[in-house]
């Protein structure tokens, strides 16, 4: 059945899947995954024969599934890391199976957001945009058949018919990759409305079924995405069946209608059918008074609140941003002397720069990077035990967008102590000679979400005492030997851990095994190996069993 579900903050699609082994092949090694509430679509073709190219797809799936359930950083780097993981993860089950080694695949991830679409790539599947101009093919082919029907040096008959159709030379599983790492994932952005469509498919349709001949059953068909994609397995079948063949239909709430676009909407995933147009203006009408209403609610709630806080010392003013630079002229040179100088609710916003000093949070005042990953504390030279940063508010704070860096010549003892009420930490990166990344160290309410543990030669996160600090969406990479666990949680302290990412780690939690296992579910665990291992030198690699 097709899934039918609005994507939050992006168009409304609708998308189904069909996926059929053929009419040669024993078993089916493609596999396709859709998230329409997610916006995640993806389409992944196992190669290795036997039961090997089956559980390389079925490991693509998986990995990339949970890494893009986790909506942290921006979509490209997203699908990056989605893809980078998956990779890395084959590849360690392959060298830890004599019957699986070699086992790879080749997969296209689609991506909408409120940015538009991000497309991730590697190998010969494909990803094509319609619209009202036509049918256009939104990636290149890895292959050296691919390549010359690209430039146009093959005509689509000559590549489809040639003997070298099923070699590739990228793939997902046959070398350690970074997400970063140049000639292995193709990233496209796109964009995408209500009046497109997208279809992602295995070579199993495009090696049969020219591309004039998916056009037209596809706008045949429009309407009924799953018609659409059964009808495409079929043409397949019809034409030979010669492989696997899967496809993803994605379909805009306006490509049929070629009418504009409808605003970007929230809806649930048990939204109402469609009304007739009269009745929708009048519940609109409705609607835009039913909101009118609650904005003037909410306006003099707001008034109220600001009047009965006017005799509270702390609510006295309005909120100030105290700018600091670290170059002469600037209105703060030192973080110190803007902390010393803001009040509560202010934010000491800091410029892009080195900062060799030690952070005290002043109590209420918020910390953050005016461009997010431009600012680096650092530690003075020759100063063991040092602590960046320190938090022991009451007032509530929020620091978000700082990196923090520590190397042999300037470790760093403490990155972040976090002692406070309150206390949200967001965006933030820290990585090298660290021998505790974040230490919290009281009940207080606290947050550490969306950030970054790279690298760390001691531990991530320390939860000391009674703490029951909030862990959610972060990343763990182990890059060092050794053998300490990513997070050490004391014997009464209960932290909450959710929708994090644990990479190269041997033991994840320090903790008792019933704990550990609470603790760590609903979390990804991808390891031991790293996911960011330095890359073999590519090489061209036939695709083998298919």
């Amino acid at each position: 059945m097709p899934d039918d579900v609005p994507v939050t903050g992006v168009a409304r699609v609708t998308a189904a899947a069909a996926s059929d082994r053929g009419r040669v092949r024993d078993g089916n090694e493609d596999r396709v995954y859709v998230d329409v509430p997610r916006g995640i679509f993806v389409v992944v073709d196992g190669v290795g024969g036997h039961a090997a190219g089956e559980v390389a797809a079925t490991i693509a799936v998986d990995v990339i599934a949970q890494r893009l359930s986790r909506p942290l950083w921006s979509p490209e780097q997203r699908v990056r890391e989605a893809i980078a993981l998956a990779n890395n993860e084959i590849l360690t089950q392959a060298a830890g199976s004599p019957d699986r080694a070699g086992m790879t695949c080749v997969l296209t991830l689609a991506l909408l957001t409120d940015r538009g679409l991000t497309i991730g790539h590697v190998g010969d599947t494909r990803l094509y945009r319609l619209d009202a101009n036509g049918m256009e093919k939104l990636t290149r082919d890895h292959s050296p058949v691919g390549e010359r029907e690209d430039s146009g040096e093959l005509t689509e008959t000559e590549a489809m018919r040639h003997p070298r159709r099923n070699e590739v030379f990228r793939d997902v599983g046959s070398a350690f990759h970074a997400p970063g790492d140049p000639d292995f994932i193709e990233i496209t952005d796109a964009s995408f409305d209500e009046r497109s469509a997208l279809l992602l498919c295995s070579d199993g349709l495009t090696d049969l079924v020219s591309a004039a001949t998916i056009e037209r059953l596809v706008r045949q068909h429009a309407g009924e995405p799953q018609r659409v994609a059964e009808a495409l397995v079929m043409a397949a079948n019809e034409a030979g069946g010669k492989d696997n063949v899967s496809v993803i239909y994605v379909e805009g709430a306006e490509f049929t209608r070629g009418a504009t676009p409808l605003a970007p909407v929230i809806e649930s995933a048990t939204s109402a059918p469609v009304v007739d147009n009269a009745l929708a203006r009048l519940l609109m009408t409705r609607g835009a008074w039913l909101v009118a209403g609650l904005l003037a609610g909410l306006a003099l709630g707001l008034v109220l609140a600001w009047m009965l806080t006017l005799d509270d010392p702390v609510s006295v003013g309005a909120p100030r941003t105290l700018h600091v630079d670290p170059v002469e002229g600037s209105e703060y040179t030192t973080i110190a002397a803007a902390m010393a100088a803001a009040s509560p609710r202010d934010t000491v916003e800091l410029g892009p720069g080195e900062y060799a000093e030690a952070v005290v949070m002043s109590d209420g005042v918020n910390l953050e990077a005016r461009d997010p990953g431009t600012v680096t504390l650092v530690a003075p030279p020759t100063t063991p035990g040092w602590i960046a940063l320190r938090a022991e508010g009451r007032l509530g704070q929020q620091i978000s967008g700082i990196r923090v860096l520590g190397d042999a010549a300037r470790p760093i003892g403490v990155a972040m102590r976090l002692a406070g009420h309150e206390l949200h930490v967001a965006d933030v990166t820290i990585e090298g000679t660290v021998d505790v990344g974040v230490d919290v160290v009281n009940d207080g309410a606290v947050s550490v979400r969306t950030s970054r543990f790279t690298g760390i030669t001691g531990l991530p996160v320390r939860v000391a005492g009674t703490a029951q600090p909030r862990f959610d969406r972060n990343l763990f990479v182990r890059l060092a030997t050794g053998r300490a666990p990513a997070i050490d949680v004391t014997a009464d302290a209960a932290p909450e851990l959710k929708d994090n990412v644990f990479v190269g780690y041997t033991d994840v939690l320090k903790a008792d095994a019933t704990r550990r296992d609470q603790l760590l579910h609903g979390n990804l665990i991808v390891g031991p190996a790293s996911a960011f291992a330095p890359a073999e030198p590519r090489r061209d690699k036939p695709r083998g069993t298919r």
